[in-house]
């Protein structure tokens, strides 16, 4: 009896948590943010100087235009993203996945407000402004609500990434692969400041993510062991 309850078991944890339609769902949710935020960096000068940015700004306003659209809609998208790893990770570390997920919503809700704060700069850009466009992306009087929005953003972020590191080396359900690109994203962006490279890693992380969902991964194994028989039985 105790090896047909095993067996059950773990035939439960090993099965795939998304099956069905709903894997492609969910495949598209993945990609959809990351990719996203990819043409968001692909189509931005890259250039550093503020200055320069709102510059550039001015002169291909159409193509920033659709720069911080593409930034500003991968946000839903990234939040479906993380509550996709949640459900994925929450069955073996389920306090750290939920701790990893507040973590990054927070991280996201920063992000919302930088693209908010962003987006005004450039309504003063095309207003014909650049000088107060500049001064609005140099921040140097955001005071109380600016350190909270650092927080909230970088605090998230850099927290959310390296405690949903930990939960997704524990899930059976992603590929320990998939860890790799998330550090390799961390450290591209947050600390080399590669805004495009970065995210095309990322990119390609939660591309090898959806396609394990799709396959229906699992590094759980759907046999059990049976004991040996014992003498005299």
């Amino acid at each position: 009896m105790s090896e047909i309850h095993a067996e059950l078991k773990n035939a439960e944890t090993s099965a795939p948590i998304f099956t069905g339609a709903a894997r492609w769902l969910i495949a598209v949710v993945l990609i959809m943010g990351p990719l996203l935020q990819a043409i968001e960096f692909l189509l931005e000068s890259g250039e550093a100087d503020n200055a320069a940015r709102v510059a550039f700004w001015s002169e291909f306003p159409s193509r920033t235009g659709l720069s911080m659209a593409s930034g500003l809609l991968a946000v839903p998208f990234l939040l479906g993203g993380i509550a996709v790893i949640v459900i994925l990770t929450r069955t073996h570390s389920r306090r750290l996945a939920w701790l990893g997920g507040a973590f990054m919503i927070a991280g996201m809700v920063g992000l919302a407000a930088l693209h908010g704060y962003e987006l005004a700069a450039y309504g003063l850009t095309l207003a014909g402004n650049p000088a107060g466009a500049t001064s609005v992306l140099n921040a140097d009087n955001l005071g109380l609500p600016g350190a909270v929005l650092l927080l909230l953003f970088l605090g998230g972020a850099v927290l959310g990434t390296l405690t949903l590191a930990i939960v997704i080396w524990r899930s059976p359900y992603i590929p320990r692969i998939v860890v790799l690109f998330m550090l390799a994203f961390a450290v591209l962006d947050f600390v080399l400041g590669q805004g495009v490279i970065s995210h095309l890693v990322n990119l390609f992380g939660f591309i090898i993510l959806a396609v394990a969902i799709l396959k229906g991964y699992s590094r759980v194994s759907r046999s059990v062991t049976t004991p040996a028989a014992q003498p005299g039985s």
